[in-house]
């Protein structure tokens, strides 16, 4: 079961999944770019992928984000 992901590569993948750069993501879980960068490499590994789009199509499909609320919070307009 070497696709089952850590509760850190799981936080990346959400991020990830969501549109963050890898800056963004090390400012939001307080590591350096260079752990976030060898955590995505991990799970790119780990589901045997090779893209970020990959990344959060899975992390959608797996229900860890919710695209409409994500495209919403994004884009909403006041009038």
């Amino acid at each position: 079961m070497d696709y089952l992901l850590s509760c850190k590569e799981i936080e990346v993948a959400i991020l990830v999944a969501k549109g963050y750069k890898d800056s963004e993501i090390a400012l939001s879980l307080y590591i350096s770019r260079r752990r976030v960068g060898e955590i995505i490499a991990s799970i790119k590994s780990k589901w045997h992928i090779t893209s970020r789009v990959q990344i959060g199509i899975i992390a959608y499909y797996c229900g860890l984000i919710d695209i409409k609320k994500e495209v919403f919070l994004k884009y909403k307009t006041f009038n």
